[in-house]
Formats: C-alpha cells, structure tokens, sequence
C-alpha cells in the first residue's frame, strides 16, 4: 500500500497464508495489518493502486480522530470512535488525519475467508456481498477493543514462525469480523436473513465455494443462518427449483465443463468432483444428462469437429 508520511509510524505486518491452501488467486497475502500512530501530517492511502485493488479494508478509527475517504471525486468524511468497511474497488483514497490514532485491516477479496471457522462464515457472506462503504460509530471501548485485536494480528504476521502464529491470527481475525457484523447487521434488530435477492445470492456464493463437498441442504440453511424449509421455500418461489436441484446441477455443470475439456479421464474427473466411487458419478452424470460422461465427451467432440455448437444443459442462471 502506498502511504505518505514520515517512515517508521507504521507497523505493518503481510501475512503469509498457512498451510495450504491459504494462497490467493495472484500468489498475495491474503491478510495483511497496519498500526497507524499520531503524526503531525496527514498521511494518504492510494487504494487504486496495483497492490491494494484486490482488497477490502477495515478501519478501526479511535476518539477524536478524523479521517476521509475520496471516490470518483466525492468525498466522505470520518469521526471517530468508528469502524469502516471499505470494499474492494470502493475508494480511491483513503486519508488519515493528523494526530489520528487508528489501525487497518487488509482483507484479499475472496479469500480471506479461509482464515476464519465454519461458524463463522454467514458473517463473511454477508460483509464480503457488501457493496458500498460502511462507516458505523462505536463506543470507545469497543474501538480499543478492535485496535487490541489488530494488534495482535499485526504482531503474529511479523513472527509468522512462533507457535500457534496461524490460529492466534485467525482467532483475532474472527473476532474483529464478528464484532463488525454485529453492528452491520443491527445486533439482530434487522431481518436477520435479508431480503430474497440477497440470500439468493449468498446461498450461490457458499455453494460456488463448497459444491465439491457434496453438503446437505440442511448444511447450507446452517451456514445461512435459516431453517431448510425457509430455504426451500424460497429457492422454489424464485428459482422454480429446490435447493437440492441447485447443488446438484452446479455440480453438473461443472462436470460437462471439464468433460468438454477433453483432458482428464473420468474417474479422475469424478474424484476432482468429491465422489469416492466412479459408478455413482456416473449415473449421477446420467440422470441429470441422459447421457454417460464417456458419451457425452465424445459427442461433444464429434459436434465440434463439425463445427456445430456444443450441447447446453440449460441450467437458468440465479438472479
């Protein structure tokens, strides 16, 4: 990140990921912490540049201090105590005023939640679909409280090797999420599922990222913080499917893709896929095709020799 201001009033900490699988898309830390300390001139954040693109940022913002955010030539200004969630690609800059005592969290879009339980994901589906800036208020104490926990972050990534390094980080990390959503979502004050578009597009959010486990419905309605029966009622209403038709054509889908790719035989592709025995894939294969893998590949080929469009399963995208 690109910061003005005289050096050394940062601690800066890059974390780099756990065991496998923690690394991002682009080989970049997936969370990254800054302890930002007074100083007598303002300092900028250029959150458009190359580096910090990708990533979503929180400000923890104590008493007294000011701060601005500019996008698209506007500008909003800041007062703290207060927490700010900053979307990826929702800000040009961010400014810190002089004297300002803050701290700031970089989170890789899209995977930073692999730092965090399976509890806690309904807070990471709905913080990460945000899609404009949040700036909320909060008492002292919970500023201190979140500024406690950055910092700890921050230490653990500048001793990566020390013991336990990762789940400190992840514990801490969880907490700051937590803390926020709850003042996001109102503390239960809100309707705690949110309006059907915005489920929909959770529930698809979650199911991209774990359709190779083969979870039950009822797995996912945990994780979205609602009973099955709601989600298939509203799945059924909107989508004209059930929520066990969506799981089970993401997962057909992504097999005629990789079918067509032509590489990788079918007992491969099938493992890849979560299924432990090629049999069941392939009549799993059959009856949401009417074709077996083998054949659907070939004819798949056979048509493009030709030059004439491949065959489509006409799956209707979610809204």
């Amino acid at each position: 990140m690109d910061v003005s201001g005289q050096a050394g009033q940062l601690r800066r900490g890059v974390a780099d990921p756990p065991p496998a699988p923690m690394a991002g898309a682009s080989g970049a830390a997936p969370v990254g912490a800054e302890l930002i300390a007074p100083h007598y001139v303002a300092r900028r954040w250029m959150l458009t540049s190359k580096s910090s693109r990708p990533f979503i940022h929180l400000l923890c913002l104590h008493g007294g201090a000011g701060a601005e955010v500019s996008h698209a030539g506007k500008t909003m200004a800041l007062a703290g105590p207060a927490m700010v969630w900053l979307p990826a690609g929702s800000a040009d800059h961010l400014e810190i005023s002089a004297g300002a005592t803050a701290e700031l969290l970089q989170l890789r879009a899209g995977v930073w939640h692999r730092y965090l339980p399976p509890s806690a994901e309904p807070a990471y589906l709905a913080l990460e679909s945000a899609g404009g800036i949040m700036a909320l208020p909060v008492e002292p104490d919970l500023a201190t409280t979140m500024s406690r926990s950055i910092a700890a972050i921050a230490a653990e990534i500048a001793s990566p090797a020390r013991s336990g390094a990762a789940s400190i980080m992840s514990a801490e990390l969880t907490l700051c999420v937590l803390r926020f959503w709850r003042l996001f979502a109102g503390d239960g004050e809100r309707d705690e599922e949110g309006s059907s578009a915005e489920i929909l597009s959770r529930f698809r959010r979650l199911l991209e990222e774990r359709y190779q486990q083969h979870l039950r419905v009822s797995d996912y309605a945990k994780l979205l913080g609602m009973t099955p029966d709601r989600l298939h009622a509203l799945c059924s209403r909107e989508l004209q499917r059930s929520p066990s038709e969506l799981i089970q054509q993401r997962v057909v889908k992504e097999a005629a893709a990789r079918l067509e790719a032509g590489t990788g035989a079918v007992k491969q592709i099938a493992f890849a896929l979560g299924f432990k025995d090629t049999a069941y894939f392939n009549r799993f294969f059959r009856k949401h095709t009417g074709e077996a893998p083998g054949v659907w590949r070939r004819r798949v080929a056979a048509r493009a020799r030709t030059g004439r469009s491949r065959p489509t399963l006409n799956f209707a995208d979610w809204p």
